[in-house]
């Protein structure tokens, strides 16, 4: 695939995608019976689909922000009631992409996080294994299991018998990255075409590889993400006022989906789940302008949680914890995104909202 050279020198040095990344989901709690499912789910990726993996710390960080207010203030328990300012280790207000998906496979939610589940131990959804921050390649400067290291610990799982081969059999996987790669930390030295190309390549044969891997343990379904429109996100948006996306973010998405198209193309029992045009159908859009979906948003570029410091994130706190270095909207579901980078429950319900008859059919095939 052949890149456009006059573009390229800039392309992914302007992919700042902060390595803390995708925001994660809120966990059950005790004392709800589960429904039955037919299928197990395993969930790998990063902050789109983390719901707990990335641990608390003391004082609250970045990095671990998403188990402090506000994340999680639109939760809702197992039985349906509001529990506000419930945080469950998601990068959200409420569910993110995974439990839509899990919603869809007769799941309550998404499954447990490995981090927060005893050893020798799987629950009957399936587990969850992506930790925010995370990328394909291992290139953040954070400590973060990286795609092969997930899936080498669902392969553990499965040779041990943890994860048993009756599981396997209903299985379904999904593989979510949302751009850490392409952080702006990971793409120095990267100026020329070739240099470029041959990243991007890096990050499409990885994630292709590990897609084999998880079907030659016996995974009978494997969903896999390609990138957003990563220019429409706040972190792109705000220098300009959120008035408008990023045109080289949304190239570089764009290259590397023509990517991973390429690398997935001759792969059985593989679907392509198309954020890419979800998210357009919504945010890249004038105002007033769009389908339906777009219009139940009236901020579509701009975030619901916003920092007051160009370098500082949702939730952060002064010296004093009563001063806040952040403002919050009134009605979150009329926000598209959450956050600089994660989209509010309301945004994640109207994206796999557009995705789900697809999925399904693809999920139930024979």
């Amino acid at each position: 695939m052949k890149l456009l050279p006059a573009v390229l020198g800039l392309l992914l040095l302007l992919l700042v995608l902060n390595p803390n990344g995708v925001e994660a989901r809120p966990a059950p709690t005790g004392g709800h019976e589960k429904k039955p499912s037919s299928a197990t789910f395993f969930v790998f990726g990063d902050d789109f689909v983390d719901n707990g993996n990335l641990p608390l710390t003391d004082p609250v960080t970045e990095m671990s922000r998403q188990w402090a207010y506000p994340y999680g203030s639109n939760y809702v328990d197992a039985d349906g009631f509001p529990r506000p300012n419930t945080p469950s280790g998601r990068f959200s207000n409420y569910q993110v992409q995974s439990d839509f998906i899990a919603t869809m496979l007769g799941l309550e939610e998404a499954p447990p996080a490995h981090a927060l589940t005893a050893e020798k131990t799987c629950d009957p959804s399936g587990m969850t294994f992506a930790t925010g921050g995370a990328s394909v390649l291992g290139s953040t400067s954070y400590e973060i299991s990286t795609l092969v290291k997930q899936v080498e610990t669902f392969k553990k799982m499965v040779k041990d018998g943890t994860i048993t081969q009756k599981e396997l059999s209903r299985s379904v996987a999904l593989v979510a990255f949302s751009g850490n790669d392409y952080a702006g930390t990971n793409v120095i030295g990267l100026s020329s075409p070739n240099d470029i190309n041959a990243y991007i390549g890096k990050v499409t044969n990885e994630i292709a590889a590990n897609v084999d891997q998880l079907l030659k343990l016996g995974v009978t379904k494997v969903l896999v993400n390609n990138l957003h429109p990563i220019g429409c996100m706040p972190s792109h948006t705000r220098t300009n006022n959120y008035t408008a996306c990023d045109i080289f973010g949304n190239l570089g998405a764009s290259i590397h989906n023509n990517n991973l198209k390429q690398v997935m193309t001759s792969k059985k029992n593989v679907y392509i789940v198309d954020l890419y045009i979800a998210f357009t159908n919504i945010v890249d859009h004038a105002a007033g302008k769009g389908s339906e979906i777009s219009k139940q948003f009236k901020r579509k570029l701009s975030p619901c949680c916003e920092s007051l410091n160009l370098e500082g994130y949702c939730g952060q706190q002064g010296e004093s914890s009563s001063e806040l270095l952040y403002t919050m909207c009134d009605k979150s579901n009329k926000f598209f995104y959450w956050d600089d980078k994660h989209p509010t429950h309301a945004g994640w319900e109207a994206v796999m909202k557009q995705l789900e008859k697809p999925l399904r059919e693809f999920v139930n095939q024979s």
